[in-house]
């Protein structure tokens, strides 16, 4: 490598004294030292500009999602957020906002399972679903990953009859659905905590009606599908994930039993509910 010529440090292509940016790769060239002052620049040009891909991804997911991911399956990358970036930002807001609420509000999953049925939950009930939801919150960036695929499954032999989309292309669409849904209820979740928390607990209800509804319309875009289209879809699609829904909550239900059984919290629960009846 000549040592008087100019390299693109990200990709090694042969640079001239005037370029911007690389005519390979796209990055931009960097010739100043790092100082807070070209660390702020570079931030704001990346996330606070209101025409970069993370904003326009949002605004066009709720617009047009059809075209956000169709331009990723099509091979358009640089148009839109990479669909993996926007999977992984989700989970970072994800567990930054799980954080929050273990902190400060260790007991919202309770509460709001509480405005249903708070008469009819027995402290051993409440037990076993705090415990549900504390295994659920330690591993949810693995559950997250493998709701994927399987929505992309159930989807798959939903559509059986469309076959624009292979596999992995609905493995694509449901990861740009389900990191969007996901951005958008924490966003409504910080909102409830700042500006009335009570409301928390109520959101945390309508957030799995909330995300349904919004893969339904990003279907609806994705396959052009008419009112009665959406409507047998959405039948077999509820029909075909309760039977997953069944023996995925079977599993996750001896998981907990034989965690609960090595830690004795089992037991406690078998006593509890003695004493309780006596």
């Amino acid at each position: 490598m000549n040592p008087h010529l100019l390299y693109c440090k990200n990709c090694n292509t042969t640079l001239q004294e005037t370029d911007q940016f690389c005519a390979n790769c796209g990055a931009k060239i960097i010739r100043n030292r790092l100082t807070l002052k070209n660390l702020w620049q570079d931030f704001s040009e990346r996330f606070l500009n209101y025409d970069n891909v993370f904003f326009k991804t949002i605004r066009h997911m709720f617009t047009q999602p059809e075209e956000v991911i169709e331009s990723y399956i099509q091979g358009t990358r640089k148009k839109y957020l990479h669909v993996f970036n926007y999977f992984a930002i989700s989970l970072t807001i994800t567990g930054f906002l799980t954080f929050i609420f273990l902190k400060f509000y260790p007991n919202i999953f309770t509460d709001a399972m509480d405005v249903f049925n708070s008469s009819q939950q027995s402290e051993a009930q409440k037990q076993l679903f705090s415990n549900f939801m504390s295994g659920f919150v330690d591993f949810q960036s693995l559950i997250y990953l493998l709701i994927i695929p399987l929505l992309a499954l159930i989807s798959k032999i939903v559509f059986y009859n469309y076959k624009q989309y292979n596999y992995t292309e609905h493995t694509i669409i449901y990861l740009y659905a389900y990191s969007h849904t996901v951005v958008l209820l924490n966003l409504m979740y910080l909102v409830c905590i700042i500006v009335y928390a009570p409301l928390l607990q109520y959101f945390v209800l309508l957030s799995i009606p909330l995300s349904t509804i919004y893969v339904g319309y990003v279907l609806k875009r994705l396959f052009r599908l008419n009112l009665k289209q959406i409507l047998i879809k959405s039948l077999l699609f509820i029909v075909i994930g309760s039977i997953f829904y069944i023996i995925i909550v079977f599993i996750i239900g001896i998981l907990i039993v034989l965690s609960m059984l090595v830690d004795g919290s089992f037991i406690e629960m078998i006593e509890q509910q003695k004493m309780n009846g006596n």
